[in-house]
């Protein structure tokens, strides 16, 4: 869990410079659930550029099943949106522990597999996100 420690420091000492972004919650002062972002060239996924790359999205194990994760994507999705981006991809790794539940837990959030893309490795997904009004 260092990784994404160091990427939210990152982001608070570079601000929108960073290359990376970070949403967290915490509970009683201890970090429950980590979501990043990465700010990468663009990959062009089904024919269209594809510039955020979300790059995980870590539960507590005590904590886990209690809605966490879900409230923190639905809250980068939105805050992405207000930001301008139009779209963000991931993989889910095959080799990891429970990427069969990972897999369904984004299809229930509307991320769109591209069998095109998956290798015996990982599985791409893309969400589309709709921008938010201008101020």
């Amino acid at each position: 869990m260092v990784r994404w420690s160091e990427d939210l420091q990152q982001y608070e000492e570079y601000g929108l410079r960073a290359r990376r972004g970070g949403w967290v919650i915490e509970s009683g002062g201890a970090v429950i659930a980590v979501l990043t972002v990465g700010w990468k060239s663009p990959r062009t996924i089904a024919g269209r550029n594809w510039p955020v790359y979300l790059e995980y999205l870590v539960t507590d194990e005590h904590h886990r099943s209690g809605g966490h994760g879900s409230r923190l994507v639905r809250y980068a999705i939105q805050e992405l949106a207000r930001q301008g981006c139009q779209g963000v991809y991931l993989k889910v790794f095959k080799g990891d522990d429970g990427w069969e539940s990972a897999l369904r837990f984004w299809e229930r959030h509307g991320w769109t597999e591209h069998c095109d893309l998956t290798t015996d490795r990982h599985i791409v997904m893309t969400k589309e996100i709709a921008s938010a009004p201008p101020p």
